[in-house]
């Protein structure tokens, strides 16, 4: 009768988490998106040649957000799955996750860039890598959160 009580009780405390990590993922995702559009517009205001680059707009930023975030939850839900200590298991992959995802923006706004794709300048590749960074901010520490409730 116990492990019956136990597998219910494990069962319905999964449900809880699961349906905590897909709002906990939901909210990152819709934060950092606004956060993220709101830093384009200003410093597309700021400075125009972001906004007329053709490897930015409000629709990359909103889809790449969106899947990347859609990915670190991902990395999450395993990491919580198979870690004894997942909050500081997390923070590590998704520090060394941020540092990598940066070389992608420096790469454009410091090499030669994509092919068909005019060559981006530096303050493109600071906004895109400011982009990183906020993601990295807002999603992290909600599902650190998560993981020490």
């Amino acid at each position: 009768m116990t492990s019956i009580n136990k597998y219910f009780i494990e069962k319905k405390n999964s449900g809880t988490t699961q349906s905590r990590l897909i709002l906990a993922s939901l909210l990152a995702m819709s934060t950092a998106t606004a956060v993220n559009l709101g830093l384009y517009a200003f410093v597309s205001y700021l400075f125009p040649n972001v906004a007329a680059w053709s490897g930015t707009s409000p629709t990359h930023i909103l889809i790449a957000t969106i899947v990347y975030l859609t990915l670190a939850t991902l990395v999450f839900a395993v990491v919580r799955r198979l870690s004894s200590r997942p909050a500081r298991h997390y923070l590590i992959v998704a520090t060394i996750s941020l540092l990598l995802s940066l070389g992608q923006p420096i790469m454009l706004g410091f090499g030669p860039g994509l092919p068909g794709v005019p060559a981006a300048d530096p303050t493109i590749a600071i906004t895109l890598g400011l982009m990183h960074v906020i993601s990295y901010a807002i999603s992290v520490p909600m599902f650190i959160r998560m993981a020490l409730d």
